[in-house]
């Protein structure tokens, strides 16, 4: 029959064993730690993680319980996001509220946030399991990116970016040929120190635009199916720029539409399907992005701000950005430089 072990049963057999020194074995320096060890209860556990710089870090896990093992992990974390990619073994888990039960094996990766989310994980004795897992903080990894390049990943991390509005989610994809090379010179890692942790970050970023290339061809090919015309997605991805190129005088939707050659019911439909919200929503949150930009440089003033991003009425820019921002335009201003 499988051990059953709750978040507090995990986090007292820990401590415990880090206490009295049966089980852990803990180091640290100030590039990463190494967990590892074996509890007569547990199994064996080996754990080593590097802080890279600029919101990521990385961790490589490895575990191989001595019995079957029925986890609850009951307690809510704080929001992680990341990227796991299984290298040996399996384990099924069911994210309650938001996955069934699902299997994360050998060639598969996820990226997901786990805000608020229980799960049940049950593993299986003697079977090693090893992962590498990213963690991303949106916030400082995606801080000098513009509206434009948000646009281009994931709608899960751009709304915890655009929106400030952080959702749990799951999504698993395959791991490809390039993503299994990396891997493998992740863990082949040639350097250390100072050296491993600039080679690891390279990496991680590296793995990261795989990730997001993947995301945008799985998106592209669903269009494809819905629409059964790749070029239709050309043309809206150039409906876009010609949106973005053209903030202070932009073209009406017939105008647009008839700029592209689509018609408008299949353009609205495509460009929601593609980018999760209507063409002049994100017309507006790109203005609004670029002006809050504009102002953070402090080298234009709130009126002149209004009129570049392609707002007639200050009026309305400043009830706009308030709503979005939760503060008006002239005291945003004001206080990045008081």
């Amino acid at each position: 029959m499988a051990k059953i072990i709750t978040s507090n049963d995990w986090e007292e057999i820990w401590a415990e064993s880090h206490d009295n020194g049966t089980y852990i074995s803990y180091s640290r320096n100030k590039y990463g730690y190494i967990i590892q060890g074996k509890h007569p209860y547990l199994g064996r556990n080996r754990c080593y993680g590097i802080d890279l710089r600029n919101g990521l870090s990385i961790e490589y896990n490895e575990v191989e319980f001595s019995d079957d093992l029925v986890i609850l992990r009951d307690k809510l974390n704080q929001p992680l996001f990341g990227l796991s990619f299984f290298l040996s073994g399996k384990v099924r888990i069911e994210r309650h509220g938001l996955t069934g039960k699902s299997e994360e094996s050998i060639g598969r990766y996820y990226s997901d946030c786990n805000c608020d989310v229980k799960e049940t994980e049950w593993w299986t004795k003697g079977e090693k399991f090893s992962r590498i897992y990213i963690e991303i903080e949106p916030q400082k990894f995606f801080n000098s990116f513009s509206q434009e390049d948000l646009s281009q990943i994931p709608p899960f991390l751009r709304q915890t970016l655009v929106e400030k509005q952080t959702q749990p989610y799951y999504d698993q994809g395959n791991i490809t040929r390039e993503m299994q090379k990396i891997l493998r010179q992740i863990l082949n890692c040639p350097y250390q120190g100072f050296m491993k942790q600039i080679y690891l970050e390279s990496k991680s970023v590296e793995l990261i635009a795989l990730h997001c290339q993947q995301f945008q061809q799985n998106q592209l090919q669903d269009c494809r199916l819905k629409t059964g015309n790749l070029s239709d997605i050309e043309r809206i991805y150039q409906a876009r720029e010609i949106l973005l190129t053209n903030l202070e005088n932009p073209p009406t939707l017939m105008e647009l539409s008839r700029r592209v050659g689509l018609n408008d019911f299949k353009l609205k439909r495509g460009f929601r399907e593609l980018f999760g919200t209507s063409t002049f929503k994100y017309l507006h949150d790109y203005r609004l992005e670029q002006a809050k930009q504009l102002l953070t440089s402090g080298e234009m003033r709130v009126e002149d701000v209004a009129l570049k991003v392609g707002f007639n009425s200050r009026s309305y820019f400043a009830s706009a950005f308030r709503q979005k921002y939760g503060v008006n335009p002239k005291k945003f201003q004001k206080n990045i430089y008081h």
